[in-house]
């Protein structure tokens, strides 16, 4: 029977058989660390994985899931074109191991390997997903300083690949002034904050 990490293996060694710098764009939104739904995809990956959850090694745990994805990333590097893009959906977490509670940012660990890798960063999109209900908190509720702010957002992280685009054939240049958006479309769709787009329950 497949499972999604399966799925989620076979997908990773397809890149394998993409040309280098043949894509224009990559959008993606891989599985979160430390979000318990993907531990065990993580774990398939790296059984060093559980010894680090199960001994309350969070940041171990942390760093060993991310050290599967940051292959991915490279793949990511190797098949995009100069001045293409990759577009990167991810949340943070909370999470307590042995009783510690605490936020792992996956958002930033990934901002600063694509840029070790050798992206450009570009200005993020913030998407308040508000998936959580007004009355729901994380926490001792009301009582100081066991209340935590909750989290209603993920990241979508953009980045490029080398320099800018240039366009300098004929054609290269017709086909990009053909796609020019409408002002009205410009200012909707580069907002740097999604308040309108909902998400949906994900199932494995």
């Amino acid at each position: 029977m497949e499972t999604s990490h399966d799925i989620i293996y076979q997908d990773a060694r397809k890149m394998e058989m993409i040309p280098s710098r043949s894509v224009d764009l990559v959008v993606t939104s891989p599985p979160y660390p430390m979000i318990s739904m993907w531990d065990e995809m993580f774990i398939q990956s790296d059984p060093a994985v559980e010894t680090a959850l199960s001994s309350g090694d969070a940041m171990g745990a942390f760093e060993l899931m991310h050290g599967f994805l940051d292959t991915i990333w490279l793949e990511v590097y190797r098949i995009l074109k100069s001045g293409g893009f990759a577009c990167i959906n991810i949340g943070d977490a909370t999470r307590s191991i042995h009783n510690e509670f605490r936020l792992f940012s996956n958002h930033s660990r990934i901002l600063s390997t694509m840029i070790q890798t050798g992206f450009s960063a570009m200005p993020e999109i913030l998407w308040r997903k508000q998936t959580n209900a007004p009355n729901k908190f994380m926490g001792s509720g009301m009582l100081p300083a066991g209340a935590y702010v909750t989290l209603e957002h993920e990241h979508i992280l953009v980045f490029r690949k080398n320099n800018k685009r240039f366009f300098s054939t004929p054609e290269e240049k017709k086909s990009r002034h053909e796609s020019a958006y409408f002002w009205e479309e410009r200012n909707q769709w580069f907002s740097d904050i999604w308040m309108d787009l909902k998400g949906t329950v994900q199932k494995l």
